[in-house]
């Protein structure tokens, strides 16, 4: 009874830290949070400090309050001694049937722009024949191979790939910056996320400081990507797409990255590639 007992204290303290660790990360006080999870402070900060066993209720709309991953959520319910909630399906189950022909025809009605699917891991799981046609473009099949991981090509390694594509990439100053950025506001919102990994691999020589402060010109909506392809610079801009409240870890965690044309050049060489 008394090993019981203990058990239970430690649940209680190893969800408390954790649950404390994600409330810094997301810069809420103890009292904003209870707030938003319909608590008392008083009990938020029992749980915190160990005090007091959540039930598994209480772990979700703490979880929810805070907008954490539902990889992360699983991790904190069992802390707090309870199975994981949220299931992670591979894209090529039977029961993701609907998800994957969602994404087929995202990806297809893109054309002839290019557009990927990857997980979090920056691993390509689909794409449209506009994103295949850049990549062949761009990389030959040797590139491809080293810069993939389980047969799937890694987006963002492709980026940083200082050989072959970097020296396409003719506005890098402005965009390896902003890469860089986008991979330190993922470590920084899940110190779990494999961009916590890549930004320190990438960082020391990604030969991106960018312009002084003080040369900086007014900010433009987009920084389109200058890829010279075949000859052709193309200028691209790119978007992000999500689930909506997935329910799904993996589905969760896939994101659709559309690029378009910026220009009027851009859209007719991208039109006659895919002819």
């Amino acid at each position: 009874m008394e090993s019981r007992e203990r058990q239970k204290l430690q649940r209680a303290n190893r969800f408390g830290a954790g649950l404390s660790e994600w409330r810094a990360r997301r810069r809420e006080s103890q009292l904003s949070l209870a707030l938003d999870a319909n608590v008392s402070q008083r009990h938020l900060s029992y749980i915190e400090s160990g005090r007091a066993q959540p039930s598994q209720t209480m772990v979700v709309r703490l979880c929810e309050a805070l907008d954490i991953p539902l990889r992360a959520r699983n991790e904190l319910l069992v802390l707090a001694g309870y199975a994981p909630l949220y299931p992670e399906r591979p894209l090529g189950r039977a029961e993701m049937q609907s998800v994957r022909e969602a994404l087929k025809r995202i990806v297809a009605h893109h054309e002839p722009y290019p557009a990927f699917v990857v997980d979090r891991q920056w691993r390509v799981v689909m794409n449209n024949e506009g994103a295949a046609r850049i990549v062949s473009a761009c990389l030959d099949e040797e590139t491809v191979m080293d810069l993939s991981s389980g047969g799937a090509l890694n987006l963002m390694r492709m980026m940083f790939e200082r050989r072959r594509m970097r020296p396409r990439i003719r506005n890098w100053a402005q965009v390896g910056p902003r890469l860089l950025a986008r991979l330190k506001r993922e470590a920084t919102g899940d110190p779990t996320s494999p961009s916590t990994g890549l930004l320190s691999e990438f960082a020391a020589g990604a030969d991106c400081a960018g312009p002084a402060s003080e040369d900086l010109e007014p900010l433009a909506p987009t920084v389109p990507v200058e890829l010279l392809v075949n000859g052709a610079v193309l200028k691209l801009f790119n978007t992000i797409t999500t689930f909506g409240t997935p329910q799904d870890v993996g589905l969760q965690e896939l994101r659709i990255e559309m690029s378009f044309p910026a220009d009027e050049e851009t859209e007719l060489t991208l039109r006659a590639l895919s002819s």
